[in-house]
């Protein structure tokens, strides 16, 4: 088995966000407020839709100091309104 790599803070962090489209702007709006309380001003930035349109993606990097802020700000996120996965 291969050792396990561990993260070494600061680190900068892609979140893959996925949304349902019909829920796209509350999840945008809760999504921003928790970037905001993170002390992170960046937008999310539009990805692909799904085949179907049923879905939305987005990409935001941020830049953690350590891993209870990370784990905080990716609760926050994964229970946004309308999110359904976040990578």
């Amino acid at each position: 088995m291969p050792p396990k790599e561990e993260l070494q803070f600061p680190v900068d962090w892609t979140y893959r966000i996925i949304c349902l489209a019909e829920l796209e702007a509350e999840a945008l709006e809760a999504i921003a407020a928790a970037l905001q309380e993170h002390g992170c001003d960046k937008t999310p930035e539009r990805g692909r839709n799904s085949s179907g349109g049923k879905y939305r993606t987005y990409q935001v990097t941020v830049t953690f100091s350590d891993l209870p802020s990370m784990r905080q700000l990716s609760s926050k996120l994964n229970a946004a309104p309308g999110v359904k996965f976040l990578l």
